[in-house]
Parts: C-alpha cells; structure tokens; sequence
C-alpha cells in the first residue's frame, strides 16, 4: 500500500512537470546541432535567444511567424529556432519535412535525438523561449501566440 502510493505520487509529480530533467535558470546551454542544410549550427556564448518547438503545432507557430518577419530577424537578434523532429518517422523526415525546411530562409536547428529534447524546457502547444547571456539561461517563457513571438524578437 505505502508502495503504490509513493508510486502514484511520485507519477503524478512527473506527470505535472513534463519538462524534468530539463535545463533550469543559470544552466549552460551549450550545445552543437545540425540545421535543416546538415550544416553546424552552435548554441554558445554569443546566442542571445533560443526558440524550441517541440511538435508539429509548434513548429507551425514557428513557421508562421517567421514568414511574417524579416528574414534575417534570427540572425539579426542572435537567436536561434530549434526544431524537435526526434518523434518524427525517419521516412516522413527524409521525404516530406526535410525538404520543405531547406525552402525556408532562415536557419532551423534540428534535434533528432530524445535525450536532447528532453534538455529543453518544454509544455503541450507551447514554444519555450530561452534567453540566454554568456552561455546561461536567464528565462524561460512558454508561449502559445503569434504575437508572443513576434515580440520577444524585437
């Protein structure tokens, strides 16, 4: 009895934070990844923002967003827009999501691998917005907007 209560407690923890394990304020946030070209792109010391979508709505929010901003509006405020593609079927990634990215004039960081994901801090529906100064995070905010992304890169 004790057992299954600590067991259920201990479940409904994890459950209520999708995000353990996951980087935290004053964290480095150091980290190398392939964008949507298969070129190296860094997340280190000089990158001000990182913007993570961690699914397929997500992602869209991402697109939509971007394309209604200057094209160079990541490069410009050294941010970065990561993309978690590591649930996707390599099949559909290599065929169909892949290409559509490489039209896309701004750079995508791709994680295709879980444990990366989970290093980022993440909700349902949300895109996490890292800010980070020297390498450290100093916030995460989740937003669910267009006009949440659109302000915080100006």
């Amino acid at each position: 009895m004790v057992l299954a209560l600590f067991l259920s407690t201990f479940a409904s923890l994890a459950s209520a934070n999708p995000s353990a394990g996951a980087a935290r304020l004053g964290d480095s946030l150091i980290l190398e990844l392939k964008d949507q070209h298969d070129q190296t792109v860094t997340i280190n010391e000089q990158t001000n923002m990182v913007l993570f979508a961690a699914g397929k709505s997500t992602s869209a929010l991402m697109s939509k967003t971007l394309e209604d901003l200057p094209p160079t509006i990541l490069k410009d405020k050294k941010a970065l827009y990561v993309a978690d593609i590591s649930g996707m079927p390599s099949f559909i990634t290599k065929i169909v999501a892949i290409p559509k990215m490489q039209k896309r004039p701004y750079t995508i960081a791709l994680l295709k691998d879980d444990a990366q994901s989970k290093r980022f801090p993440q909700k349902d529906d949300a895109i996490t917005i890292i800010k980070l100064k020297s390498g450290k995070i100093t916030d995460i905010t989740f937003v669910t907007k267009q006009e949440e992304i659109t302000k915080a890169l100006q």
